[in-house]
């Protein structure tokens, strides 16, 4: 009990410290803190403070899990209270999806072609699981491997080299992807109306303390909390036997905060953005000390690693180079792979590198629509792919 009350002192003041000190030394400045925070994590995972124990690293597992849960639901309402609404555009958003999806199909194919005799004969069914995951999320992966009978060996190995391939994935779309992406596509979309927010030049964080700002904070939290309740409940309802339903978790948690910001007094909550975005920065330092490189094995992953990375990476890349002839900015198009390939959970984060709180709506929505077609797209790769 003590080692978990110190482990969440750890996650709950350890962004607080890498905030502090991306304003102090230049390095972790051009990282950014959610890089830095992920580095962190990652190192405090493999130096060896965590149980090795196969029960004790289960039960911590087990833990982790059940934190970084909690941490995302409670966030996102915080963030999208702070979200302008009258930027999204529908057409934008569901060209971008188009675009994303096709290119994950598109993608899944190529690859397939370039590795199919090293992944063996289950090959139609891996890039079927892949393209469920890639077009939805985990949930879409476990359907899919339902659907077309995926061997539990292979849907482990997926899982697990898809925690390695979004990891780098991140990390590129955080250490210079969405520069890259701007400078290829452009942000010709009404570029003098975007919002940005910058943690690097500025501490949004540094008058949190006030009599003010304590009391507003309150209130965000209270309705977060709300909230939150409800989702979980409908989504219990929805899901049924088979545990929360994710789809209607998130659709609900954005339903009821978008009907929240019609309240003026709502969109007063300026400090609501930036706590949200906190606990966002607590879940990417939870997912990243959940890391343990030493269970890896390599040898046997290299193809399935190359297989997925050519997926992740080519479906970014063909998005953003089909997002310019079609007049869709950068921001849309990398945060709509972003969430395809990552599902809505790590929109905040690339939001942040962004500097642009206004795709947070476009990136949920396109994930939302991508946990709902996810299944036939696996579905219907599969049967093609089978018919070689």
């Amino acid at each position: 009990m003590i080692a978990k009350l110190l482990l969440v002192l750890f996650y709950l003041l350890a962004p607080a410290g890498v905030l502090w000190a991306t304003q102090k030394f230049d390095i972790l400045r051009r990282l950014g803190p959610v890089l830095s925070l992920y580095i962190l994590g990652v190192v405090v995972a493999n130096i060896g403070i965590f149980p090795s124990e196969p029960e004790a690293h289960k039960s911590l597992l087990a833990f982790q899990e059940s934190v970084s849960e909690i941490l995302v639901p409670l966030a996102l309402p915080m963030m999208l209270f702070g979200c302008n609404f009258k930027r999204f555009s529908i057409g934008k958003s569901l060209m971008a999806f188009v675009v994303g999806i096709v290119a994950v199909a598109a993608i899944v194919v190529v690859s397939y072609a370039m590795f199919a005799e090293e992944l063996g004969v289950e090959a139609p069914k891996m890039a079927a699981a892949l393209a469920g995951q890639y077009s939805g999320g985990a949930a879409n992966l476990a359907a899919v491997k339902q659907m077309v009978g995926l061997s539990t060996e292979s849907f482990v190995m997926l899982s697990t080299c898809n925690l390695i391939v979004s990891f780098f994935y991140l990390m590129f779309l955080m250490g210079g992807g969405v520069t890259f992406a701007r400078k290829i596509v452009g942000r010709h979309n009404h570029v003098d109306q975007v919002v940005e927010i910058d943690h690097n030049n500025d501490n949004p964080y540094r008058d949190f303390a006030t009599r003010s700002a304590v009391i507003q904070l309150l209130k965000v939290l209270v309705a977060s909390v709300v909230i939150m309740g409800i989702s979980v409940v409908v989504g219990t309802i929805a899901g049924g036997e088979s545990g929360i339903s994710m789809v209607a978790l998130i659709l609900t948690i954005t339903t009821l905060s978008l009907l929240m910001t019609i309240s003026k007094q709502v969109r007063s909550w300026d400090k609501s953005y930036d706590a949200g975005m906190y606990l966002i920065y607590v879940f990417c330092l939870v997912m990243a000390t959940m890391a343990d490189l030493a269970s890896i094995n390599w040898e046997q992953s290299l193809f399935v690693l190359m297989f997925q990375a050519v997926i992740v990476f080519g479906s970014l890349f063909i998005t953003i180079f089909l997002a310019r002839p079609l007049r869709i900015d950068a921001d849309t198009a990398v945060i709509t792979s972003n969430t395809l390939v990552n599902s809505p959970v790590c929109v905040p984060m690339i939001a942040a590198t962004m500097k642009n709180r206004d795709v947070v709506v476009v990136g949920i929505t396109n994930g939302l629509a991508g946990y709902a077609i996810g299944n036939y797209l696996g579905y219907l790769i599969f049967q093609l792919l089978s018919t070689f």
